[in-house]
């Protein structure tokens, strides 16, 4: 391949794979791979994403390329698969230059990131407002507010740890349940007696993996079938460890009352 179609299809690639480490489903990501490199190399090209990695194969002047990429997701940031899509399509209908094109790839990877402060405050809201979807009282709604804020700060340094999403999800679940009945414990010394389920239930919401669900289930009706089942089975597998983590906790406390 000449100079000009490698730096094509590194473009291409790096685009998917800023996608797949964000979150993005698998057959959105092979769709833009492949869109991207079609419709600058005018040449037939084969993608096969899963969520650890993306294999890239061109017919280039009767010679088979074959590339592998290795990928690890580290979470789901919105914005970024947002600005990936926007970038793919102007790439793939416009003839921009490649190193304009290079230059907004390394833009969109580094989106603006917010202050913690900003992100315990809404996050903290975020699981507070559950509170009130399942019929809790505006007391549990602020200590569920502050549960969801320490946890959001408890999670971000068990990141720092780099445990495996298994055991780090099971101190999240520890730590936010942990954090919910010192609330109450707090609430009960004022003479208020708040529901635990209700309280537990706010910063438990902000660790579930309702958008890692979601996209194993758009993967399987698009005909993913591999990709979303092992998406599917990670967010189970979440759950599984958030819910050992709090029941280990009910059951050291619920069991002492």
């Amino acid at each position: 391949m000449n100079t000009k179609s490698k730096r094509i299809l590194t473009i291409s690639v790096e685009t998917g794979k800023t996608m797949l480490i964000n979150g993005a489903e698998t057959y959105r990501v092979e769709d833009t791979v492949k869109r991207m490199t079609e419709n600058r190399l005018h040449l037939p090209v084969n993608v096969f994403v899963i969520p650890t990695g993306i294999i890239v194969s061109v017919d280039f002047e009767n010679e088979t390329v074959t590339k592998l990429y290795r990928v690890t997701p580290k979470g789901i940031d919105l914005e970024i698969i947002d600005r990936a899509n926007t970038f793919a399509r102007e790439f793939s209908a416009s003839d921009m230059s490649l190193d304009d094109a290079e230059a907004l790839l390394a833009n969109f990877k580094t989106p603006p990131i917010f202050s913690n402060r900003a992100r315990y405050f809404f996050g903290g809201m975020a699981g507070g407002f559950f509170v009130f979807l399942f019929g809790g009282t505006r007391l549990e709604f602020l200590i569920s507010y502050f549960a969801s804020s320490l946890t959001l700060f408890t999670w971000d340094h068990l990141s720092k740890l780099e445990l495996n999403f298994f055991i780090k999800n099971i101190f999240g679940g520890l730590s936010l349940s942990l954090l919910s009945f010192l609330g109450i414990f707090l609430a009960t010394l004022f003479g208020y007696h708040p529901d635990y389920n209700m309280v537990i239930i706010g910063p438990l919401m902000t660790l579930v993996p309702g958008v890692s669900l979601t996209n194993g289930i758009r993967d399987l009706i698009s005909g993913e079938l591999l990709a979303g089942s092992a998406k599917i089975m990670e967010a189970l597998f979440i759950a599984i460890a958030l819910a050992f983590g709090v029941g280990m906790v009910l059951q050291l406390i619920l069991g002492h009352i």
